[in-house]
């Protein structure tokens, strides 16, 4: 290994380093660090517990403390990247369980997988960290300490910056899945228990998402979209009782109410202009 770069103390070891000789197998191992690697260049792969990564340039890998992983050198291709072990000790006690967070996701595996780290300026970071190997010994400590709380602090507001993102994504697609379901059953009888228990979302949630999605209810979702079913049907000839019941209405006089308010006028008006209160 052609170590460049090496900031060491009895709590951290920290590195940049550059390898240009493929490696047949991987080097597994297994430590009490926490790790952060910070891949920029060459054509590697990780394993860590039996999950194969293959970085992509400036990438982040985060590795919690025993847990088998090694890397694999699969060409001559110049391997650069900064390598960062540290105790957790070194953090402060009221800070720790924070900062370690994202270390001990409770998602899948590709949580502890960060592609794109320059575009969240994790190199500056890894570049001020190094920067405390040329300091004076009296604030050498002091200046790696905080300078990993901040760099651990960056890592902090990517994982939740993600996971904020796949919340945002997961409620886009459960609406989605909501809302042709109830256009597939617009005229049968849909209770908020019902759509609660098919999606697995409590009641309150589903609203709110709801609300958020379209800017209104669930019921005057489905009360909107009956009555435009209905006014359809009649301008088919179907008089306005039969439309009613058609469009899923159980009672002609909820249908009448709802029609009167959407539109302006009663079913049997014919109205120049319509106007559609949503």
């Amino acid at each position: 290994m052609g170590t460049v770069r090496q900031l060491r103390t009895d709590s951290l070891n920290y590195h940049y380093s550059v390898d240009q000789q493929q490696t047949e197998e991987y080097a597994l191992h297994c430590h009490p660090f926490y790790e952060v690697f910070y891949f920029i260049s060459g054509e590697v792969s990780y394993l860590i517990e039996g999950k194969r990564y293959i970085p992509t340039p400036h990438s982040l890998l985060l590795i919690p403390p025993n847990v088998f992983h090694g890397v694999k050198i699969e060409s001559t291709v110049t391997y650069a990247r900064y390598a960062l072990h540290f105790l957790p000790g070194l953090l402060p006690i009221e800070m720790r369980t924070t900062l370690l967070s994202p270390f001990h996701s409770q998602g899948d595996s590709s949580d502890f997988y960060f592609p794109g780290a320059a575009d969240s300026g994790m190199t500056s970071f890894f570049e001020q960290l190094m920067d405390c190997r040329e300091m004076d010994d009296d604030i050498r400590e002091l200046s790696t300490r905080i300078r990993l709380e901040a760099l651990l602090s960056q890592l902090l507001f990517m994982s939740r910056s993600r996971k904020d993102r796949r919340t945002t994504e997961l409620h886009s697609q459960t609406m989605t899945a909501v809302l042709a379901y109830l256009n597939e059953w617009l005229t049968a009888e849909i209770t908020l228990d019902e759509l609660s228990a098919r999606f697995f979302i409590s009641k309150h949630h589903l609203n709110k998402m709801f609300r958020k999605a379209t800017g209104t209810t669930i019921g005057h979702y489905i009360l909107h979209k009956r009555v435009v079913l209905a006014s359809q049907l009649m301008q088919e000839g179907h008089p306005a009782s039969a439309a009613a019941i058609n469009a899923g209405f159980q009672h002609y006089s909820s249908f009448y109410r709802a029609y009167k308010k959407i539109y302006g006028h009663s079913p049997t008006e014919r109205g120049d202009q319509i106007s559609l209160r949503f």
